[in-house]
């Protein structure tokens, strides 16, 4: 039985927009697989929603899955959130992200 591959759009720290290819629960969450695949240095606290290193913002798409009370404790504690922040370690990596587009925030 072979897994369907997904794709997803994330905006980089320089602007660029850039494609991300990924399977139905290859990895925990999107913060892994970016950091797997695409980024380097980013996520501290290692998916735990403790330190907001993983800040992103939904461009396009929607989330079923909505933010605990971790999360959003921690994204009070950013700077430059909006209603469309996320943190990308809460994110599980499974169909629903597919054609979605995310932009990655840079540190404060």
């Amino acid at each position: 039985m072979t897994s369907e591959s997904y794709v997803l759009t994330y905006i980089n720290e320089f602007d660029e927009e850039c494609k991300a290819q990924f399977k139905t629960n290859e990895y925990h969450s999107l913060m892994e697989l970016l950091f797997d695949k695409y980024i380097e240095d980013w996520g501290d606290c290692k998916g735990r929603a403790w330190c907001g290193t993983c800040h992103i913002q939904i461009l396009e798409g929607h989330l079923s899955k909505t933010m605990d009370a971790d999360e959003r404790h921690t994204l009070s504690k950013v700077e430059g959130i909006s209603e469309n922040s996320r943190l990308a370690c809460q994110i599980p990596v499974n169909a629903e992200l597919h054609n979605m587009v995310f932009k990655i925030m840079e540190r404060s």
